[in-house]
């Protein structure tokens, strides 16, 4: 009698809550409650995580899923020094048909976040991915900017060093005034005010910027207005994860002024 094949495992991409850990928010109860039932269930079956951080991993985990369940977990590494050999494991935990969670630190795994390199390698082998819907802080910044929602772009991290970032922010402030879409980028939260006030001194006056922190919390804070405006406007934006965003503001047409008709 033939062996039947041992049918794949699917790769789950699960987004993680983006409220920053704190003991006080981050209760078994309260956490669970910003998790939808879906994940939460999900959670509960899979056994097999790639994770950017296993201490991190745990510290969510051991907030939702029983104890006696922690030690039947396994844990594969993927972050941002991750080599091309480290997506083997993860691969080959899939072929032998165990299920595998892609795991982000917070939000949506694969944007702005490790992982997109095994998603494409679990293509090319023919494995199913099943993103699960969840917030991400990309989208609630541009949700929450009143730019346009319609059109934009992710550029990821800006240059480190000053002169290549404001020459940066000068070409990609131009475009934005010509194709009208947004832009979105994130920053390391010790560099939030000096890329802040490269923002606001190298952006053309006509574009409007926003920051926004806090994303997913009660605190949240955004502020969004014209460039101009920034320039008169005290601010000392805060030193935790943000997204910084620029363009066009969003607005509706103008209603059509019809002619009277001429006896």
């Amino acid at each position: 009698m033939e062996n039947k094949k041992k049918e794949s495992g699917s790769l789950y991409l699960i987004p993680t809550p983006i409220v920053p850990y704190d003991p006080a928010l981050w209760k078994p109860a309260l956490l669970r409650a910003m998790i939808s039932p879906a994940i939460l269930d999900r959670l509960f079956r899979m056994t097999h995580f790639i994770v950017e951080s296993e201490k991190s991993a745990l510290r969510l985990l051991s907030r939702i899923l029983p104890a006696d369940r922690l030690n039947e977990l396994v844990f594969m590494l993927l972050d941002e020094h991750s080599v091309s050999n480290d997506l083997n494991a993860p691969l080959a935990a899939l072929k032998n048909g165990n299920d595998c969670a892609l795991l982000s630190e917070a939000g949506m795994p694969c944007i702005a976040d490790p992982g997109s390199a095994l998603v494409a390698a679990a293509h090319a082998e023919n494995l199913r991915i099943v993103p699960m819907g969840g917030e991400s802080s990309l989208m609630l910044a541009l949700a929450g900017s009143g730019l346009n929602g319609q059109k934009f772009c992710f550029l990821g991290y800006l240059p480190v060093r000053e002169q290549e970032l404001r020459k940066m922010l000068v070409a990609e402030g131009t475009k934005a005034l010509s194709d009208g879409a947004a832009r979105v980028f994130i920053e390391t939260p010790y560099r939030n005010a000096k890329t802040f006030k490269a923002c606001i001194e190298s952006l053309p006056e006509r574009l409007h910027f926003s920051f926004a922190c806090a994303l997913g919390t009660q605190n949240s804070l955004i502020k969004s207005m014209q460039v101009a405006r920034w320039r008169n406007y005290l601010f000392e934006p805060p030193s935790q994860p943000a997204v910084f965003c620029f363009g066009l503001p969003a607005v509706l047409p103008q209603p059509q002024q019809h002619r009277g008709c001429r006896a």
